[in-house]
């Protein structure tokens, strides 16, 4: 069997649906893969998680580039929106980047950031009955797991792995051309708050003419001064900072408050929420 590693980025992420997902995984790859939980259940987490990934097992110096990598993502509110397009939620996709396969959910903005950077602009989508009944064909499924697989509201358990499997081994899964050009952006938002409470957003330098000593206003009103390095953010004041996530040459700004984090606290800034003002996002 060919050495991979396998990342898991999900937001069913309690101890027993972790373990499950990992269990599955294992047995199917033979390694234990690295699980991100999504825990604000949002579809821009997902995003930032995904692009920090894949920036690691492709452009990370001294990587294993002949390695084949296996990244699984699923965050899936079942909102009325997506009720109405998809009869089981949103479905899923996968696309593959050199010799890392992705497999995903479609809807919302876990893609947009991919699509933004011009990493990724098409996926394939995949319709879960239609797999599985290929999977019946090959003498992978009987037609009652395929059953089971196609109607289950567990589909990062039920479904993921296997499709990820069938790539993998080259099998001929059906799947349909769909572009990403009309997903929402995920354009200026906060995509996670850290262990400090600091705000890693979706903003890039440019976004904001991003210069040391420039002057920003925030979605609170609250203007803060741009500092290129954490070290140089003073103590106890709000600052935009160049951050460590991103992906290739493109880093994401970060809201901190020197030497001793909470920026999220003291800005009420969540995972999603817009980061600036009106007039400061629309370049004014």
């Amino acid at each position: 069997m060919t050495k991979i590693t396998g990342t898991i980025i999900n937001d069913c992420a309690d101890h027993n649906a972790r373990v499950r997902q990992e269990l599955r995984f294992e047995s199917l790859f033979g390694v234990k893969p690295a699980f991100l939980g999504v825990g604000s259940y949002v579809p821009v987490e997902a995003a930032g998680n995904l692009l920090d990934t894949l920036d690691i097992l492709i452009n990370f110096p001294l990587a294993n580039t002949t390695r084949q990598n296996i990244v699984l993502v699923n965050v899936a509110p079942r909102h009325r929106s997506q009720q109405s397009a998809w009869d089981n939620g949103t479905p899923f996709c996968y696309f593959w980047l050199g010799k890392t396969l992705v497999v995903s959910t479609y809807e919302g903005e876990t893609l947009a950031l991919l699509r933004d950077l011009e990493i990724v602009q098409e996926v394939r989508l995949l319709d879960a009955q239609t797999v599985t009944a290929a999977a019946t064909q090959w003498g992978d499924l009987t037609p009652a797991q395929a059953a089971k697989i196609t109607h289950s509201q567990f589909r990062s358990l039920e479904f993921i792995p296997l499709v990820a499997y069938w790539l993998w081994q080259g099998k001929p899964v059906p799947s349909q051309s769909q572009t990403l050009k009309d997903l929402p952006s995920a354009k200026g938002a906060v995509w996670l708050v850290d262990n400090f409470d600091d705000v890693k957003t979706t903003l890039l330098p440019e976004d904001i003419q991003f210069a040391q000593g420039k002057q920003v206003k925030l979605a609170n009103g609250q203007t803060d001064t741009c500092y290129r390095r954490l070290v140089d953010v003073p103590a106890g004041e709000t600052a935009l900072t160049i951050g460590s996530s991103g992906y290739g040459t493109h880093r994401f700004v970060e809201v901190v408050i020197g030497h001793c984090g909470r920026a999220s606290t003291e800005h009420s800034l969540q995972v999603g929420d817009s980061v600036l003002w009106a007039d400061t996002a629309s370049g004014k």
